[in-house]
């Protein structure tokens, strides 16, 4: 347990106090002494050895009373539960500070176990004739104990822990059959998910009350048989098996906090053989840390699934902040921030306002669902409304129905404006020189956002008021010819940074994740927006922001080599020279098309291998710019059509390639020499130029097989001049 954990959970101690009073029964907090305040002060920090020595202390007294150690580990099985429950509760907002603190509970939970077991065995063998029996055979079983806490503590996989768990009693018990049913409450069925030996087909399923399996799942009690195949109720499973087995303990599996059946674990022996108490009682210890493995499992898979909606949160922010950054024109920008808004929040309508510094006036520029309302009429002072106020503080506002009630309100009196909306929350959007306006989203619901949601629309209307200041700074450098391209140069170089600011964020959810699912989806994620960010630094750093084809290409094949390439593989890259120039907005769209198709064919083409070639080449072809990148991995799968493809970084690249660069877009692949590089104009790829064209010199050509993936740029969005002289047509108006 790291000293962060231990000091927050000491500093909710007395809460703990009291939700485990509250889950209990107790009146009050648990009384000094007792095994559940000495939880609590071993996850305050008291030292292991002390609390440990106390657990054996209170099972030796527990033993020389005469109590039963079932009662008490199923109290401590309890106690735990509600420490769990109270842990969820205390740290629903910070998951990962929620798996260390289980993780510590589990482990002192653990250790509680064993200690009270350990004492509780130590007196009753010192009570029994055969104390030496009796002590060595509680330390193996202490030690089976352990290696089951150990497979429980050391991963959240039930499967491993069930199979860990099979042979070790099996081993202990000296049983040649250990077998582990879970309960299924959907199909009301059991299922063998772990043994130590043979597997029956017609055993892999049972139903309730069917064989001993079946009987004690049914009844909930321990079946103690000495001969299995002397019960015509029990024969039948117990000879289900090549070799029959006569000797019989199953024992049911129970979550005793919720008195819910888990399952079934059941010891055999093919010779009969009665087993004693002390089995019955060390088969129910093992019952009831199974439980609770189970009852973690669910836990730990809630949790993974909270993280999974969290990425697909953060996925969406990255998509649409890519989309309100990746336009200049200002009523684009204002359209696109209001309906990726709603989009991102999951409300239903949105107005956009945008704040006037001079008079210290909003207007409002944009709105989505509003289709009735004249928002260009719509006029606010700041500080008047959710809107103005929200500019005035330069804090969110979150409320329901003030719409009804603020007289102030721009919608109020508006029945058919405000129709069935509830919820309105409003962000201020702020940029570098301050507040630009502010954002107001609203939802027919009547329930508030959480943080992590707030957080998410915060995000998203700083990337807003960013990418509004940009377009504003764009449209005042086609106004003034002076101070053009230092405006220009200075929008990309803001947009790289926030762009660059977005993937840290993600790279910091990526590192804290322990999910490899996860962190393939943010590495993927934080790749792209890298590459975007690589188009804007290029365009940062020429005069008004354009930037040649092939220096998009080598920054995204870098990044890509950095970000995607795995440390054993070896990736090739070839890019020719490709001397046409893209503005701003096609360079973008370059960049993220160029990065789609280079990821793609590292992951999908050289899956499995240790390496590969990657040529990207391109020429005019008449009023086209005709663009290639090759690969000589696996190719394009048998039947596969761009039509019919499902996969989202295809179906992005042609409609990117379609809308954004006015081309079109194709897949193909070519056995032997590519011979890429040649157009109707009689261009030639550089690269492929200089291999030569004779298999017979070159017998590595005809050996491989190509997939090129061919895309198409208009020729007239291209600014094939030398970006120091273009200032002049920007002057003349800016048009592409």
């Amino acid at each position: 347990m790291t000293s962060d954990i231990t000091a927050m959970l000491r500093d909710h101690e007395e809460n703990l106090r009291q939700r485990m009073g509250e889950v209990t029964g107790f009146e009050g907090s648990p009384e000094d002494g007792s095994d559940a305040n000495l939880l609590i002060e071993a996850l305050g920090g008291l030292p292991q050895s002390t609390y440990v020595y106390r657990f054996l202390e209170s099972g030796s007294a527990l033993a020389a009373q005469g109590g039963r150690l079932e009662a008490r580990l199923q109290g401590i099985h309890q106690w735990s539960t509600a420490l769990a429950q109270a842990l969820d509760e205390m740290f629903a907002k910070d998951p990962e500070a929620y798996n260390q603190a289980l993780v510590a509970l589990m482990d002192v939970t653990s250790r509680a176990v064993v200690a009270i077991t350990q004492g509780w065995q130590a007196v009753r063998s010192q009570q029994s004739d055969s104390a030496a029996e009796h002590a060595r055979r509680g330390m193996t079983r202490m030690q089976a104990l352990q290696r089951i806490n150990a497979a429980a503590n050391s991963t959240l996989d039930l499967d491993q822990t069930l199979a860990t768990t099979a042979h070790a009693v099996a081993e202990e018990m000296g049983a040649d059959l250990c077998s582990i049913y879970l309960f299924d409450e959907v199909t009301r069925e059991l299922a063998l998910r772990a043994t130590n030996g043979p597997r029956n087909s017609s055993l892999l399923t049972l139903a309730l009350g069917v064989g001993y399996t079946g009987y004690v799942a049914e009844h909930g009690r321990p079946l103690l048989l000495r001969n299995a195949l002397d019960d015509s109720r029990f024969a039948e499973e117990a000879s289900a098996y090549e070799t029959p087995y006569a000797g019989l303990l199953s024992v049911p599996i129970i979550f005793f906090t919720a008195e819910k059946l888990e399952g079934v674990i059941s010891v055999q022996t093919h010779e009969p053989h009665l087993f004693t108490e002390d089995d019955v009682s060390f088969l129910e210890i093992v019952a009831g840390q199974i439980a609770m493995s189970i009852e973690n499992g669910r836990i730990y898979a809630q949790t993974d699934e909270e993280l999974r909606r969290r990425v697909h949160q953060l996925n969406t922010l990255y998509r649409v902040s890519t989309l309100v950054a990746s336009t200049l024109v200002f009523e684009n920008v204002l359209h696109t921030i209001v309906a990726q808004a709603v989009q991102l929040s999951g409300a239903d309508r949105s107005v956009l306002f945008e704040l006037d510094p001079a008079t210290q006036t909003l207007s409002a520029v944009a709105s989505h669902g509003f289709e009735r309302l004249e928002t260009t009429r719509i006029t606010l002072p700041s500080g008047q409304c959710c809107a103005g106020r929200v500019v005035q503080t330069g804090s969110s506002s979150l409320k329901l129905d003030c719409m009804r009630t603020d007289e102030g309100c721009f919608l109020y009196g508006n029945a058919e404006a405000i129709d069935d909306q509830h919820a309105v929350l409003c962000v201020p959007l702020t940029a570098r020189q301050g507040p630009v306006g502010s954002l107001c989203i609203f939802s027919n619901q009547r329930y508030m956002l959480n943080e992590h949601q707030l957080q998410l629309v915060s995000t998203f209307a700083n990337v807003a008021a960013i990418a509004m200041e940009n377009a504003r700074l764009f449209e005042q450098t086609r106004e003034g010819l002076r101070i053009k391209e230092t405006l220009l140069n200075e929008m990309n170089h803001r947009v790289k940074n926030n762009l660059t600011q977005i993937a840290g964020i993600l790279n910091i959810r990526r590192r804290r994740s322990q999910n490899p699912e996860v962190q393939q989806e943010l590495l993927e994620s934080v790749e792209r927006i890298q590459g975007i960010a690589a188009a804007h630094d290029l365009l940062s750093t020429n005069l008004l922001s354009v930037a040649r084809i092939d220096e998009i290409a080598r920054k995204i094949a870098m990044i890509v080599q950095a970000n995607l390439v795995p440390p054993h593989m070896t990736i090739r890259f070839h890019i020719g020279a490709i001397p046409y120039f893209l503005p701003t907005e096609e360079a973008t769209t370059l960049a993220i098309v160029l990065n789609e198709l280079i990821s793609n064919a590292i992951e999908h083409g050289f899956e499995q291998r240790e390496g590969g070639e990657i040529r990207i080449s391109g020429a005019r072809d008449g009023d086209l710019i005709v663009v290639h990148i090759a690969d000589d991995g696996a190719g394009v799968p048998e039947g596969f059509s761009l039509d019919t493809a499902e996969g989202l970084g295809l179906q992005l690249v042609r409609g990117l390639v379609e809308s954004g660069l006015r081309g079109g877009f194709k897949l193909s692949t070519v056995p032997g020499d590519p011979d890429i590089g040649e157009h109707s104009e009689g261009a030639t790829d550089p690269i492929l130029a200089a291999i030569p064209r004779d298999a017979s010199q070159n017998p590595a050509i005809d050996a491989r097989t190509w997939t090129i993936a061919e895309f198409t740029i208009a020729a007239n969005l291209l600014d094939t001049v030398q970006p120091a002289s273009a200032s002049s047509r920007l002057a003349d108006g800016g048009n592409r």
